[in-house]
């Protein structure tokens, strides 16, 4: 994969991103444009841009690869949506949710007990969205275009991780 390629997904990502945290604070925590936090709406870009969209855009080119293309769309979906969500997901939504505390400047012994308390809620919202999405995206999005499906999914999700991050 080219440099050019992993630059287009992180800029697609932190676009997305950004969208689902303004999101949240404009739909969820009924904020104002006035009392708009362009810097955290910033920092969750960037955590996009330089972590989320690199490591999606490496994790599905090496789940393609993993799950051999002599079977079915639907069998290949459903294999790939497994490892995807028993291999990727657990540390993945544990980097993210050390990751947008810590650019928030919050200390590690508050982002462990917040980790501690948030984990398994976020787990456990993460199974009731992402495995019916990731069959869909796996079986029927072609390769080059699932990174980006994730992220307009993920508005949604980004909104919910980006308002239970955040809290104080």
């Amino acid at each position: 994969m080219s440099l050019r390629a992993y630059v287009k997904e992180s800029i697609n990502v932190a676009l997305i991103m950004g969208s689902g945290d303004m999101m949240g604070q404009f739909l969820i925590e009924k904020r104002s444009f006035k009392n708009w936090d362009a810097a955290r709406t910033a920092r969750f870009s960037a955590l996009g841009l330089v972590f989320v969209g690199p490591a999606l855009k490496k994790w599905y080119g090496t789940l393609d690869g993993f799950v051999s293309k002599d079977q079915s769309n639907l069998k290949r979906g459903v294999k790939k949506m497994l490892m995807d969500q028993l291999l990727f997901a657990p540390p993945f939504s544990l980097a993210i949710t050390f990751l947008v505390p810590f650019i928030n400047g919050e200390k590690t012994d508050k982002i462990v007990e917040r980790i501690k308390s948030d984990y398994f809620n976020i787990m456990q919202k993460n199974y009731m969205l992402w495995p019916a999405a990731q069959v869909i995206n796996f079986t029927f999005v072609p390769t080059q275009y699932q990174v980006i499906y994730a992220q307009f999914v993920a508005v949604l999700w980004n909104c919910y991780l980006s308002v239970m991050l955040n809290k104080n």
